[in-house]
């Protein structure tokens, strides 16, 4: 299938697979920006205390210093949340002062990369926001060499990753809005990585599944689903009620992924307390963000603000149970404020 014949028939599939989108030198940037972020962030981790050696990985290609690291004793994958495109937004809970993201301006090129955006026109327009609501997907091999569990964990870190729909997280003040999800690896990856699974044509329905997901429901779109296999260079377009999720990664290397949401720039986000930046825009180019620097201040100033604010971040309702639910099973475990304990500890 063409890509033209591809992005064709995205109403009727609610996804689209395009072929040979982007090249070596679109990826080699982010890659090697990603390389000097984790080394930053491994210095930090260590001078933290958060875990101690593999500093001879420092060298390391990226993904190979990743796995080197989540092989340590005590290294704790949600550690990786700091090399996310976005800061920690569960609904319902509260912002961290010290919460962190990665932004460069290799993974802002790769954002608004007219290769990435000149497919998306037909279906949003010739003005281009992003979404804060992006992600850098870290999936981690399932199984490390001492036999352990090490499929990713927190907030942005499930492996498997649960069948959901990209629609969930809007905010119901953007329900009407028309977002697009962009996923793009930045290697091949098949059934053994844990490659996309979707379900052609769910999207037509427009009431959203139910959250939490029922086992019935999950049945069933697993016996409707297909697999996406894909090689670097490909990109994935996804429908925001297109049902999808993904497998474990049983094989022996990162799966690495990027994901882009994008709206049209006169409809409203789906995260108006974080940065929305103009990646394209046909009448007035100098709208666009291209200062890397500048969509970091932002971030942060958000988050500052945020934080100042007192007030839990917020959600859709059906988030809410699954929130009370994680707390109250803390509760149940002795996870509270003992003053006792505290006092004794003085």
């Amino acid at each position: 299938m063409t890509n033209e014949t591809s992005l064709s028939r995205f109403a009727e599939e609610g996804y689209a697979v395009l072929r040979g989108v982007l090249d070596e030198s679109d990826l080699a940037p982010v890659r090697a920006e990603y390389a000097e972020a984790l080394r930053s962030r491994a210095r930090v981790w260590r001078t933290q205390g958060r875990f101690k050696g593999g500093e001879e990985l420092m060298a390391l290609p990226f993904e190979e210093h990743l796995i080197g690291l989540s092989r340590l004793d005590g290294f704790d994958p949600s550690l990786l949340a700091e090399l996310d495109l976005t800061l920690p937004h569960m609904p319902f809970t509260f912002m961290r002062p010290d919460a962190e993201l990665h932004t460069g301006p290799a993974v802002l090129g790769l954002l608004s990369n007219p290769k990435v955006l000149d497919p998306l026109r037909p279906l949003l327009g010739d003005a281009i926001k992003a979404s804060p609501n992006q992600h850098c997907r870290l999936k981690l091999p399932v199984v490390s060499a001492d036999g352990g569990f090490r499929g990713r964990v927190g907030e942005t870190m499930h492996a498997p990753t649960m069948w959901h729909q990209d629609a969930m997280t809007q905010i119901p003040q953007s329900d009407d809005t028309s977002l697009v999800t962009c996923w793009i690896p930045t290697g091949d990856v098949d059934e053994t990585h844990g490659c996309l699974k979707v379900v052609p044509g769910a999207h037509q329905n427009t009431t959203l599944l139910p959250w939490p997901m029922d086992d019935a429901t999950t049945a069933r779109l697993e016996d409707a689903a297909v697999s996406l296999p894909v090689h670097k260079g490909d990109v994935v377009l996804l429908h925001k009620r297109t049902p999808h999720g993904s497998t474990s990664n049983i094989s022996p290397r990162v799966r690495w992924s990027l994901d882009f949401r994008y709206f049209p720039a006169d409809q409203p986000t789906d995260r108006p307390w974080f940065p929305n930046i103009v990646v394209y825009d046909r009448a007035h180019p100098e709208r666009t963000q291209s200062d890397a620097e500048d969509w970091r201040r932002q971030w942060i100033r958000a988050r500052d603000l945020i934080v100042a604010s007192g007030r839990p971040l917020p959600g859709r309702r059906e988030f809410a149970q699954l929130v009370s639910d994680a707390m109250i099973r803390g509760w149940e475990a002795g996870d509270y404020l003992d003053l006792d304990r505290l006092l004794a500890a003085e």
